[in-house]
């Protein structure tokens, strides 16, 4: 990492998590220099290092899908493009629904599946139980399937990235707030630390839930705010090494093998006792967010065991091991703002995932650099992830956080 800060860089990225750093190897990779990546804290130390590393196919929205088809092209061969080890573990992501209604929702997909050649398949209770043995079946009203999805580790993708990209040429500061974007006219020409400003042909904001208040110092509104969600990993439980994503359609929880352990989310409970899947309406400003604290609530711990232990007999004395809670990135669609920002020259973004930013990293990083460098976004249109859709009302997506 770099000790001194440059005066001036051709681009500047702010945010060292997943998709800041994959967005710093595709612009040295294009032959970019004079990248400079400034990261507040450590990196990967914000959202990145807290979810639960999900790669999957099995969207609603076309974008979405072939999003996920650029992006697992990718995961695939992850060691011989950045020449560092990241294992995409390829076995798949199962959808349990536990009513009529919700299998119809699991079923809507299929003809976009299909036409766009992803193998996704609708399964029974006894499906189910060839795939996860133990599971508990008799409640639900069956499952759909997909193999070609599955799981990795985010930090360690970042680091792969991070290294890919400092070998090229990438200047990484880490413990760098940016206070401010510095702008004159209809452009932006750097940002302001306390280090010093940094003039720049180019910045772009990677920066998940802190990117609207950069955003405002140079009067642009971004539509991104924090909604808190937990994470809890077991102790060993023999037997399950091998399962695919396991997702419960109606409660949003789900699990998956981890090193012989089991990975948890969960959803959020309100106060009344009901599982909360995602935030139930945007806040009325962007101008002062609030954050809530990193803090795991004590009612979720008792709510995963149970849940657990009715889902699957392995998980009936859970010990949990460990626990934190991370931000996702939330936006009124549940849809992530990548591409230049209408009406200012210089300025990108590349956030506001919804808790999808890793899966899709290698595409919407590769895109988002297509458009800083070609002036637009040519493996994929990308025109609908515009800022531009919430300044019009134009909804193209429909909003779901799973």
């Amino acid at each position: 990492m770099s000790d001194r800060l440059p005066p001036a860089a051709s681009t500047v990225i702010v945010g060292g998590g997943i998709t800041g750093t994959a967005a710093a190897f595709f612009l040295a990779d294009r032959g970019e220099r004079d990248v400079v990546l400034l990261e507040q804290g450590a990196l990967g130390s914000g959202t990145t290092k807290g979810g639960m590393g999900g790669i999957r196919h099995q969207f609603t929205d076309e974008l979405d899908v072939r999003l996920s088809l650029m992006a697992t092209e990718f995961w695939r061969e992850f060691p011989s493009f950045t020449g560092s080890g990241h294992e995409f573990h390829e076995r798949g992501y199962l959808f349990i629904a536990e009513t009529a209604e919700g299998l119809a929702q699991l079923k809507g997909p299929l003809p976009l599946y299909e036409r766009l050649g992803v193998p996704v398949e609708m399964l029974d209770r006894q499906d189910i139980e060839d795939l996860v043995p133990g599971i508990r079946t008799d409640d639900l009203a069956g499952g759909r399937f997909c193999g070609r999805d599955g799981y990795g580790d985010p930090l360690v993708a970042l680091a792969g990235f991070a290294a890919a990209a400092v070998l090229e040429g990438v200047r990484v500061f880490e413990g760098t707030a940016v206070s401010g974007l510095v702008r004159e006219g209809d452009r932006v020409t750097g940002v302001r630390t306390a280090g010093g400003d940094i003039s720049a042909e180019r910045v772009l904001l990677a920066s998940g839930v802190w990117t609207a208040p950069v955003a405002a110092t140079a009067g642009v509104g971004v539509p991104i705010w924090p909604y808190r969600r937990s994470i809890m990993e077991s102790g060993p439980v023999p037997g399950l090494a091998a399962i695919p994503m396991t997702i419960e359609w109606e409660s949003g929880f789900h699990f998956r093998p981890r090193d012989g352990r089991q990975r948890f989310a969960m959803p959020n409970l309100t106060s009344d006792g009901r599982a909360e899947k995602g935030p139930g309406a945007a806040p009325d400003s962007f101008d002062a967010l609030a954050y809530p604290p990193l803090e795991v609530p004590a009612s979720l711990e008792p709510w995963v065991k149970a849940r657990a232990a009715w889902r699957h007999s392995a998980l009936r004395e859970l010990d949990i091991a460990s626990r934190w809670s991370c931000y996702y990135e939330m936006t009124p669609d549940d849809h992530p703002i990548v591409g230049r920002v209408p009406g200012v020259d210089g300025l990108y973004i590349a956030a506001g995932f919804s808790g999808h930013g890793f899966m899709h990293t290698p595409a919407t990083a590769q895109l988002v650099v297509e458009e800083m460098l070609d002036g637009k976004a040519t493996t994929l249109d990308i025109s609908d992830l515009s800022l531009e859709r919430f300044r019009t009302g134009r909804r193209p997506f429909t909003a779901t956080v799973l």
